[in-house]
């Protein structure tokens, strides 16, 4: 039963580590429904391009810690208006209007 256990939960760490690595070489993929939204997704989301510490990190490396000078509107602004939103479903629930 614990062998049984064991080798499920490896062979699920092994399928997810798969997936992890094969979102990582994905390229831009473009998404449009039946109603005429279309979307980009970007593999990466917030991840920096760069790591911000090269190299091992020590007790004695050195970090220098800058606060953030933009305010929260500005760094993340709101997306533009658009000119018409469909009415939402039950597949689509964002970027729609409520029925009333």
């Amino acid at each position: 039963m614990i062998r049984t256990i064991f080798a499920a939960s490896a062979a699920i760490l092994f399928s997810v580590a798969g997936q992890a690595s094969a979102q990582t070489t994905q390229q831009d993929r473009t998404i449009t429904d039946a109603n005429g939204f279309r979307g980009v997704e970007r593999p990466g989301g917030y991840e920096p391009a760069n790591p911000a510490i090269n190299g091992p990190v020590t007790p004695t490396t050195k970090v220098d810690f800058v606060p953030q000078t933009l305010t929260p509107s500005e760094a993340f602004p709101a997306p533009a208006p658009r000119k018409s939103y469909p009415a939402c479903t039950k597949q689509r629930r964002d970027e729609c209007l409520q029925r009333q």
